[in-house]
């Protein structure tokens, strides 16, 4: 074969087509998906018939033990003995002997019965006396003693307006079966209490489904715990069972839980077992020819895209795939990633020429009525006499003239240098307004070597002369330089008052995102603004507030270089 000739490549599609019916995958899944739809409804049409058997049953062993707590509660009031003692104490009112016939009868009746954590007799004539008998199981005096402080008020109140009827209550998920004890005029003497041992009672539950609950008056009987049914709450499942306890309600709700067959069915796993052993050699295949002609090149792909992300404009995939959809995918990114660098880079020239420009057009601009002025000055001491102040002045023109065309062509200059032209023009303006102009300077001189942008500072002297201390023919004007947080920070404050026009114009002036916008009488200002604007971007400010009672105070803040 010729090595120039150019191979044609097979498609992805077609390889991962040929992959999948060679290894009979629909084939497997269809017979799999439907002897596991078979099992399933057979398995589980079995499970619910057996469920539904043991839920029967254990609906019916509820039956026999609640309804032998409900005959044993009224069977104290059949057998009389509590009634009998009870009667003696009215006669003779000995109490203990009261107290020992009662405990006497709840020990021999009650005593041996586990489905009971305690029994107590509660009198309502508060004689006293807490007759009671507690299980074998359980120990200590903690019980009885929370019994009769906290729960027992609760019990007999409820059992106020009761007569003889059996009512089951619950307290902090225990239940208690109350039923009154009366006297021949059928008037309430006492109440017997059960305390049920919940575990006990609920026990049967445990062969059924976790969440399947019996509801007794009202009363939610679970494997968990004993609970009152909230108000508006339903707990009614697909399998829900009456029962027949009399003067009673009984049902019984089970939920059934997702079958697991491979839990209930060891077996499966051998069977499931078997079919991978048969399936994994040609999946092993087709997991590895994915990756090599899907997943590799993917991969590659993303690292070039994260490349470019992270700034390799005009990265090359050098990569060869196998296929001719990556292979044309990865010609287009290679097109675009080196078309993007172009673009960029041409982007950045635009832009770098666009601002160089800008800052020179800015830097140009020189204040006319300055410049009247200072000639107006020179031209008067010219005229009145020879002078050495002349001769200074001129020298200071001169500075001014240098600083504002700035033929050096930089941007940035020394702190120290545009200080010099701040000296400069305060002595011409000295010369205007005479010693009623008073100059405070608060500079760190380990700024004068710190790069600041050229013409920053005088123009924001040159805006408090203009505009406010010429008119008081002087006044105290202060310049600061510091450093704060990794910024530069110069400050211009001096005596006078912001109007209510001046406070807008100044608004417009430093909110306005025209360039050319002109902003009358703040000419300079603007530039300041703008040259911030074009070396730093957000990071450079203007701001002009009233600092204090006729003061006024300009700062500009920009990143400290280096």
């Amino acid at each position: 074969m010729n090595p120039n000739q150019k191979v044609r490549k097979r498609s992805l599609r077609s390889r991962l087509l040929l992959t999948i019916l060679l290894c009979w995958i629909v084939p497997i899944v269809m017979i799999v998906t439907l002897a596991g739809v078979l099992l399933r409804f057979s398995y589980e049409r079995d499970v619910e018939l057996r469920l539904e058997s043991e839920a029967v049953y254990t609906l019916r062993q509820m039956e026999d033990q609640l309804g032998e707590a409900f005959t044993d509660s009224k069977a104290v009031s059949y057998d009389g003995v509590v009634r009998a003692a009870f009667r003696a104490f009215q006669q003779d009112g000995d109490k203990a002997a009261l107290y020992r016939s009662v405990n006497d009868y709840l020990a021999q009746s009650f005593g041996r019965e586990e489905r009971y954590k305690a029994v107590f007799i509660s009198f309502w004539n508060e004689l006293g006396i807490y007759p009671y008998v507690m299980s074998s199981g359980i120990r200590g005096y903690s019980l009885p003693r929370n019994y009769h402080r906290s729960t027992e008020p609760q019990i007999l109140a409820a059992m106020a307006d009761a007569d003889t009827a059996i009512r089951l209550l619950t307290w902090d998920g225990d239940l208690y079966i109350a039923r009154n004890l009366v006297d021949s005029s059928f008037v309430p003497y006492a109440t017997v209490v059960q305390l049920v041992d919940g575990e006990e009672i609920t026990a049967p539950l445990r062969v059924l489904p976790a969440g399947t609950t019996l509801q007794l008056d009202g009363l939610v009987l679970e494997a968990a715990g004993i609970r009152s049914l909230g108000e508006g709450e339903s707990i009614r499942a697909e399998h829900h069972y009456e029962g027949e306890l009399p003067d009673h309600s009984l049902s019984m709700d089970m939920r059934l839980e997702p079958l697991n067959l491979l839990r209930e069915m060891p077996w499966l796993y051998q069977a499931i077992l078997a079919v991978l052993l048969l399936v994994l050699p040609l999946l092993a295949l087709m997991i590895l020819l994915f990756r090599y002609h899907v997943t590799k090149p993917v991969d590659v792909l993303v690292d070039a895209t994260g490349r470019l992300q992270n700034g390799e404009r005009g990265y090359q995939i050098e990569e060869k795939p196998r296929s001719r959809e990556f292979e044309r995918i990865f010609r287009h990114f290679n097109s675009m990633s080196q078309e993007l660098k172009n673009q960029f880079e041409r982007s950045y020239e635009e832009q770098q020429a666009l601002q160089q420009a800008k800052v020179k057009a800015l830097q140009s601009q020189i204040n006319p009525h300055f410049l009247n002025n200072t000639l107006e000055v020179i031209n008067w001491e010219a005229r009145m006499a020879g002078d050495d102040r002349v001769s200074a002045m001129i020298e200071a023109l001169s500075v001014m003239l240098n600083a504002a065309l700035g033929r050096d062509g930089r941007s940035q200059i020394l702190l120290k240098e545009e200080l010099s032209y701040v000296d400069a023009y305060l002595y011409i303006i000295r010369e205007r307004l005479g010693e009623g102009l008073r100059i405070e300077r608060e500079i760190d001189e380990t700024m004068l070597e710190e790069r600041v942008p050229r013409l920053i500072l005088q123009p924001l002297v040159e805006n408090a002369v203009e505009h406010d201390l010429t008119a008081r023919r002087g006044g105290l004007l202060s310049l600061r330089a510091r450093r704060e947080d990794g910024f530069v920070v110069l400050e211009c404050e001096h005596d006078g008052t912001l109007s209510q026009e001046d406070l807008q114009q100044v608004e417009a002036m430093l909110s306005s995102a025209e360039t050319d916008t002109e902003i009358s009488g703040r000419v300079g200002l603007r530039n300041v603004r703008q040259r911030l604007a074009l070396l730093y971007g957000e990071a450079g400010s203007l701001s002009i507030r009233q600092s204090a009672p006729e003061r006024i105070l300009a700062r500009v803040r920009f990143p400290a270089a280096g």
